[in-house]
């Protein structure tokens, strides 16, 4: 590694947090290629990278006119933009600088030679990489301000889309976990209600017990309850692979099982070839390859071993561990009912103790019927600590009271749903919202014995809430990218975030003045709430103003109380407004625009609410400029060619008029084909937005005047190239063409024309173009000084003078000179 790389690219903090995000390596996504694309544009460049840097490379996420992928930290420009975490590196010319002159993408191909990037910083600090622009031209006055702070807030969407891709790959892991113990609470669960159904019957209850705990634990494909029996186990209840092993008894030595009941502990081997515990003659004879194992107890006593295993080495982890104990704990509530009364006594404390430590709310309930025998009610028996905590009501308000007392208008539809379980018999996954608190829980409902049912269910209201908000921001820049008017785009933003909240009333609304007044556009609201578009004081709604001039948030939980809105309360009131945030967009310092939220009634906001009506402004606002940029560069576009089609109107008009009388014709039209040259030019500058042409276009729309294009051989790399080079161009080729045509190779049938440029390196680039007529006749040297048009050819490129004009006897060689900085687009 070069000693010109920066030491903070191999800090194990920063390389820490890069790779706490997994990106690297991974497939483009739109979300990133979208913002280089945009970058590319303001910037005005033809390469914009998302780059990344490692600790042996920098690896780009999404580029733009730049062929590689990756490359390694001797060609990485990035590197040293880490040292600036709040500002855009900014170098004019690559070749100058000594971080950068000897780096092989300056020296060598592509030649890049100016660069900008604005670092991609997380939360805490650390910088991983930037949203850099380049371009093969050196920019001696780098960016302008705007450009520069648009390239840093394309940096903080490049966070942003880091940030949700994280959360998204987080959330997906959390389901996952949270599906598997799901999975297991359901399969302990059903194991405890099966054990509720039994008779007593003790081998009924430990089959039981070994089909929950396989079911729970899906990578077990064998299971065995091995009681003690003297100075042996007792294979006493066996299914899946271990099923052919049933009343197989095992010397209590020499074997896992053994270590479990000596040690009293559960154990987890995970790998029966090595484990020091296990008989290497029972691992092939087993099909063993790693298992669980936990204690069955009676009190201190060790009754037996509750086993799982898999042919696989592995396939266990500390969590099976744990969930083992549990079912091993019903085991050994099993083997009490079969034993006595008294210690069924004993171990429904133990249950309820499970029961009073979940963090799953439970209730136990009865159905309570008509004379008909339908179903009307139910009742609450029991419930753990957990109900009371995520429903909100008080343990001595819920047990014995029936669901219509306690839950009202929302009671039936329970009702119902928890009928269809008694009646049926059948079991009711839900997930969905309880009305009286607004919370989602995700449980299971299941019968128990008669007319009793039991329901298991926790609170998820933070994860729907969540998927909910990513959902909308994913909605809204499908929506954005697609809407081109401003009043689209901000009804938009405000239908998402009004229902995406629960709020009543949402909108977008440019800030006059010091945050004098707010123009609402056109909002959203929710049924039988009114707009408030239109232009609002600020000081006409309180003591308001403060901390949307520093660019914080206004955020307000209650009008009647918070100190900034309590003296004009009613006046927020006479609007529908209990609750609002306004949340700020800014530009270059100042506060030029607001998204609102409001609330009928009194709310407190959430971070997490807060910082998704953030995104939001923010995604908004990038579309809003997009269109006023769009918009205004049309007017300029149209209003420019307008005029200048009208001047050479009139210089045609002042022409024909002018040089009516001249009898001499071949000057006049020599002079209007040189203005036809000029509205040529003008053309294809026109198909660039004024702002450039391309060169070979220029040349093609020039040359078609005078002869067909096969009469010429175009050779050169095609440009961008300014307006004053696309015109001088225009009228040079004009000249050397007519000439060609009259006096040169185009006079004769088999003529040709050559023309080739390319660039040359020296104190500053030049441009070098080439005129070569072949298959002509002879030609010399004009005599005298000549006319207009020689005077035009004789100034060459851009009024440089540097021409070199050769009249060789096979044709006509001409080789003119300019500046490329003069010839190329400039960016300002």
């Amino acid at each position: 590694m070069s000693s010109t790389i920066p030491p903070l690219v191999t800090d194990p903090a920063r390389l820490s947090a890069l790779d706490g995000y997994a990106i690297l390596d991974t497939p483009a996504e739109p979300g990133f290629d979208d913002i280089v694309q945009l970058a590319c544009r303001l910037c005005a460049t033809p390469v914009a990278l998302v780059s990344l840097v490692a600790g042996e490379r920098q690896w780009f996420k999404a580029r733009v006119g730049f062929p590689h992928c990756e490359t390694d930290l001797n060609s990485s420009v990035c590197a040293h933009a880490l040292a600036q975490p709040d500002d855009v590196l900014i170098i004019p010319d690559l070749t100058l600088d000594p971080r950068t002159a000897e780096n092989p993408l300056v020296t060598g191909e592509p030649f890049i030679r100016f660069y900008a990037g604005a670092p991609l910083r997380t939360a805490a600090g650390m910088v991983l990489g930037s949203l850099c622009v380049i371009d093969s031209v050196p920019r001696p006055d780098g960016l302008s301000e705007i450009q520069a702070s648009d390239l840093q807030a394309l940096a903080r969407q490049v966070m942003s889309q880091l940030e949700l891709r994280r959360a998204v790959m987080d959330r997906d892991a959390q389901r996952a976990v949270e599906a598997r113990a799901f999975h297991s609470r359901d399969a302990l669960r059903d194991t405890q209600a099966a054990l509720t159904a039994t008779t007593g019957d003790l081998d009924t209850l430990l089959q039981a017990i070994v089909s929950g705990a396989m079911r729970a634990m899906p990578a077990a494909e064998g299971g065995v309850i091995e009681l003690l029996d003297g100075t042996e186990l007792e294979y006493r209840a066996a299914q899946g692979s271990l099923a052919a092993r049933l009343g197989l008894r095992v010397p209590l030595f020499a074997s896992a099982a053994c270590h479990c009941v000596m040690s009293g502990a559960p154990y987890l081997m995970t790998d029966a070839g090595s484990d020091p515990f296990v008989k290497r003659d029972l691992v092939a004879t087993l099909q063993l390859g790693s298992a669980v194992l936990a204690p069955i107890r009676r009190g201190t006593s060790v009754l037996g071993v509750l086993k799982l295993q898999s042919p696989r080495s592995c396939a266990f982890d500390a969590r099976d561990l744990a969930l083992l104990d549990l079912f091993a704990g019903a085991a050994t509530a099993a083997l009490a009912e079969a034993a006595a009364q008294a210690e069924i006594r004993a171990q429904d404390t133990y249950w309820r103790g499970l029961f009073d430590r979940l963090n799953e709310a439970f209730q136990l309930n009865e159905v309570i019927r008509d004379d008909a025998g339908e179903i009307t009610d139910f009742r609450i028996l029991e419930i753990n600590p957990a109900w009371a905590r995520q429903i909100g009501i008080p343990a001595n308000q819920v047990v014995g009271a029936t669901a219509s007392h306690l839950f009202g208008d929302v009671a039936p539809e329970w009702i119902t749903d928890f009928g269809q379980v008694v009646e049926t018999g059948e079991a009711w996954r839900f997930t969905r919202q309880f009305a009286p608190n607004g919370n989602w829980y995700e449980g299971t409902a299941f019968k128990l014995d008669g007319d009793r049912f039991g329901v298991i269910f926790l609170d998820v209201t933070a994860r729907i809430s969540s998927e909910a908000r990513r959902t909308a921001l994913l909605s809204l820049g499908d929506q954005l990218r697609d809407l081109t008017t401003i009043a689209d785009m901000t009804h938009a933003g405000a239908e998402i975030v009004g229902r995406t909240l629960g709020a009543t009333r949402a909108g977008y609304g440019r800030v006059e003045g010091d945050v004098e007044a707010v123009i609402i556009e056109p909002d959203w609201t929710a049924p039988g709430q009114a707009s408030v578009a239109g232009r609002h004081r600020y000081d006409d709604f309180g003591n308001i103003r403060a901390s949307l001039l520093q660019g914080e948030a206004l955020v307000v939980n209650d009008v009647t109380c918070d100190p900034r809105t309590v003296a004009d309360a009613a006046r927020w009131l006479g609007f529908d407004i209990a609750a609002l945030v306004h949340m700020p967009v800014r530009e270059r310092g100042r506060t030029v625009a607001v998204f609102i939220v409001h609330d009928v009634k009194p709310r407190v906001w959430t971070t997490e609410e807060l910082a998704f009506l953030r995104n939001v402004a923010d995604r908004v606002e990038v579309g809003v400029a997009r269109v006023r940029a769009e918009e205004l560069q049309t007017v300029l576009n149209y209003e420019l060619a307008h005029r200048l089609k009208n001047t050479l109107a009139i210089v045609q008009s002042i022409a024909s008029s002018t040089l009516r009388g001249v009898t001499e014709r071949e000057p006049v039209e020599a002079f209007e084909r040189r203005v036809l040259a000029l509205s040529r030019a003008h053309d294809v500058l026109m198909q660039k937005s004024w702002t450039a042409a391309r060169m070979r276009a220029v040349m093609e729309s020039v040359l078609t005047m005078q002869a067909d294009l096969d009469r010429f051989a175009i050779d050169g790399p095609d440009l961008d190239i300014s307006p004053q080079a696309a015109l001088s161009l225009s009228l040079l080729l004009h000249e050397l063409a007519t000439n060609a045509l009259k006096y040169g190779a185009l006079s004769a049938g088999a003529g040709k024309v050559r023309i080739a440029w390319r660039t040359e390196e020296g104190s500053a680039p030049t441009l070098v173009l080439d005129w070569n007529e072949l298959g002509g006749p002879a030609v010399a040297a004009p005599s005298g000084r000549g006319g207009f048009g020689s005077k035009l050819i004789r100034m060459g490129l851009m009024g440089t003078r540097v021409a070199n004009l050769s009249y060789d006897p096979i044709g006509l060689r001409a080789e003119f000179r300019a500046p490329l900085a003069e010839i190329q687009v400039q960016v300002h």
